[in-house]
């Protein structure tokens, strides 16, 4: 077996003791990756794939958070790939080399990509740290544990970053054209509240064991595939396509991208495509509560209230407040959009992708 995960958290909060328990009792042999990286790199995946196939694993068991479930679904997927593992990456036209991989599970200790139970990874490549996707049914893990304890002593800021990330892969799915799914919707619309009334209760008290449940299951639903396996559009997410450029230049945290990026998409998006104000109004109204009929001053009011929510969370205010410098936003925004524009609600071009940035500046 190959036991990864990152930066050593989980032998200090006893976890790591807790597995190499479970090994000896199983009389299991194992190999260890450790290390993988925020953002995980391809190198860490090649040195997984190596020690994968010098000691003769047979399965692997990702620790930690989304980053390193990230990196040893794309090693599950090379160890069984004769090529280099940047072949893997889906193409421009969504199709993978993908063909078999090796068993994969996830014992998960921090909220936020999903990853513990869907079939994407998002790995970095290239000294300009362009992120790149591996995606196949194949890499569904197994099983994923989910213990809420286990969630404890993540740090604050990491905490409420991961909470900005399953917010806006619930609102990247919901804020689709009406495609009368209204049972995703309804189901969208009640994480959402959950993940906005209970993530405020981690900060108040990080042991809080129900509020750390909620929000876990929260993250593993986010992305699970009922929002396009039901009959939802697929489509390339903006606000996750421009986010991965600022972490890709600054190696923010990822939910942090998406807090900074998601009011002046929503702004952009309701000012380019008027035709859609009802969607953003019907989120306000039954996820924020607003109570305004006009539709124009109820998705206006939605944007400030989900502003205050970041805000509350202790996100940064603005891009120049998180360090980004105004004079990097113009190639950032034509790298978003270097594989075809994002976007479903309005089509979102270098142009307007530089505008988004501008505006969250």
């Amino acid at each position: 077996m190959l036991l990864a995960y990152g930066g050593g958290s989980i032998k200090k909060n006893g976890i790591y003791d807790t597995i190499l328990e479970q090994f000896s009792k199983a009389g299991l042999a194992f190999a260890e990756l450790s290390g993988i990286q925020p953002n995980p790199r391809i190198e860490s995946v090649e040195e997984g794939i190596k020690l994968y196939r010098e000691n003769g694993c047979d399965f692997i068991l990702a620790v930690g958070g989304g980053s390193t479930l990230d990196a040893c679904k794309a090693i599950a997927a090379g160890v069984k790939y004769d090529g280099p593992a940047s072949d893997l990456f889906v193409n421009e036209s969504g199709v993978s080399p993908i063909v078999a991989a090796a068993p994969l599970a996830t014992i998960l200790t921090m909220a936020g990509t999903g990853s513990e139970l869907d079939m994407g990874a998002v790995i970095t490549v290239g000294e300009d740290h362009k992120k790149k996707v591996v995606m196949h049914p194949l890499l569904n893990p197994r099983f994923s544990i989910l213990d809420p304890e286990y969630t404890y002593t993540v740090p604050e800021h990491h905490s409420m970053a991961g909470v900005a990330d399953i917010l806006c892969h619930l609102m990247e799915q919901y804020f689709t054209p009406d495609a009368n799914a209204k049972v995703q919707d309804r189901m969208n619309e009640g994480v959402m509240k959950v993940v906005l009334e209970d993530a405020p209760k981690i900060l108040a008290n990080p042991k809080d064991y129900d509020a750390r449940a909620n929000i876990m299951w929260a993250s593993s639903m986010a992305l699970a595939g009922f929002q396009f396996v039901l009959g939802k559009p697929m489509f390339p997410f903006p606000l996750h396509g421009m986010g991965h450029e600022l972490s890709s230049k600054y190696d923010m945290t990822h939910g942090v991208t998406l807090a900074l990026l998601t009011p002046a998409w929503m702004r952009h998006t309701m000012s380019a495509a008027p035709e859609h104000l009802p969607v953003f109004a019907r989120f306000a109204r039954n996820v924020l509560d607003i109570r305004e009929e006009d539709d124009a001053k109820a998705a206006e009011d939605g944007v400030k209230k989900l502003r205050a929510f970041y805000s509350a969370i202790k996100m940064p205010a603005n891009l120049r407040e998180a360090g980004v410098k105004e004079e990097d936003l113009e190639v950032m925004a034509e790298k978003a959009v270097e594989n075809g524009n994002l976007g479903i609600l309005t089509s979102i071009g270098k142009d307007e992708a530089l505008q988004i940035m501008r505006a969250a500046f």
